[in-house]
C-alpha cells in the first residue's frame, strides 16, 4: 500500500518521488509506514468466501499444478488473516514455484501490497494491469474461466483473438485480446486479485464527479479503470490490492512497503473489510506466467 501525503499523494518512480498531475506512475509503491484505518462504525455486507478452484482453470493447457498449489495452507475454519515475515513469504513462494526469488522479484516485493500480487504474474516488475476490471468477484471468475477454457485449446494469437469475438461473455468485455502479452499463449494462464482505492482519482472533479467514478457498467459489470491514477483520499493510504491464491481460496496482501512490511492472508471478507481510506473496491482478471 502507498500513502498519500497531505493533499498531494506521492507516487515512487524507479525511486523518484512525484506529485500526481494526471500521469500514471511506472511503478506505484510505499510512501509511508502507516496501514489503513478501521471504519469502526461501519457495516459489512455479506461476503461469500472463494472455494479452493475446481474450475476449468484446473484443465486449461495453461493452469499446471503449480498454478492450483497453494502458496500456504489455508486458514483454519474461524481465522480470519495471518501474519507472515517477508522472509517466510519468500520461503512459501520459492517452495510453490520451485525457484529462488530473484532480486528484482525481492524489489518488487517490497513495494509492498501491490508487490505480492505483481511477483506472483511473473511477469517483471510492473503494476499489475487494471484493464480487465469489475465490480464482484463472481464476474471477475467468469471471464477468467472463459479466458482460460479458450488457452486450454492451446490458440494461436489470431486464434485466441477470434475465440473472444465469438465467446458470448468475452465479446461484451473491454481489453480481452489487448491484455494478453506477447508470445505463444501456451505461457499465460489468467488470473484474478482485487484491488481497493479511493475515487476521487482527480482533485478538480467535484463530490458528484468522483461519486459516479469508477461504477461498474450496469450490463457487463466492467469497471473502467483508465482515469485511475493512484491518488489517496489525503491523510489515508492510496490503495491496497489482494492476490487471490486459487489452492485455497484466501487472499495475499501487505500492511505497507518495506521497512517493516508484513504479508498477509486472508479470507476475502477480512481483506474487503470496511476501511477508511477507500470506497471502491473492484477484481481484476490479468495474465500470469505459467509453469511447465
Amino acid at each position: 500500500m502507498a500513502k498519500g501525503l497531505g493533499r498531494l499523494s506521492v507516487i515512487f518512480v524507479t525511486g523518484i518521488g512525484l506529485a500526481m498531475s494526471g500521469a500514471v506512475p511506472a511503478l506505484a509503491t510505499e510512501s509511508d509506514p502507516r496501514t489503513p484505518a478501521p471504519a469502526v462504525s461501519a457495516t459489512q455486507r455479506p461476503i461469500a468466501e472463494v472455494q479452493p478452484a475446481e474450475r476449468s482453470l484446473a484443465n486449461a493447457n495453461a493452469a499446471t499444478a503449480v498454478e492450483l498449489a497453494p502458496l500456504a495452507p489455508a486458514l483454519p475454519p474461524g481465522v480470519s488473516t495471518k501474519t507472515w515475515s517477508v522472509p517466510a513469504f519468500i520461503e512459501l513462494f520459492e517452495n510453490k514455484y520451485g525457484r529462488p526469488m530473484t532480486e528484482t522479484e525481492k524489489q518488487a516485493l517490497a513495494r509492498g501490497c501491490i508487490g505480492v500480487t505483481t511477483v506472483n504474474l511473473e511477469r517483471g516488475n510492473i503494476n499489475p494491469p487494471l484493464g480487465m476490471s469489475f465490480g464482484t468477484f463472481p464476474t471477475a471468475r467468469n471471464v477468467q474461466d472463459a479466458i482460460n477454457d479458450i488457452l486450454a485449446t492451446n490458440p494461436t494469437s489470431s486464434q485466441f483473438v477470434s475465440a473472444v469475438e465469438q465467446h458470448p461473455l468475452l465479446s461484451q468485455i473491454d481489453n480481452v485480446t489487448r491484455s494478453l502479452p506477447s508470445g505463444p499463449t501456451s505461457q499465460w494462464t489468467a488470473v484474478i486479485f482485487s484491488k481497493r482505492f479511493y475515487s476521487k482519482q482527480n482533485p478538480s472533479w467535484t463530490d458528484e464527479q468522483a461519486e459516479r467514478a469508477f461504477r461498474p457498467d450496469p450490463v457487463t459489470d466492467q469497471v473502467d479503470m483508465t482515469e485511475y491514477r493512484y491518488v489517496a483520499k489525503p491523510g489515508y493510504v492510496n490503495f491496497d490490492y489482494g492476490w487471490l491464491d486459487e489452492g485455497t481460496g484466501n487472499w495475499w496482501h501487505a500492511n505497507h512497503a518495506e521497512p517493516g512490511m508484513k504479508v498477509y492472508q486472508s479470507t476475502l471478507r477480512h481483506y474487503s473489510r470496511p476501511l477508511l481510506d477507500f470506497d471502491r473496491q473492484v477484481f481484476s482478471v490479468t495474465f500470469a506466467r505459467v509453469h511447465p
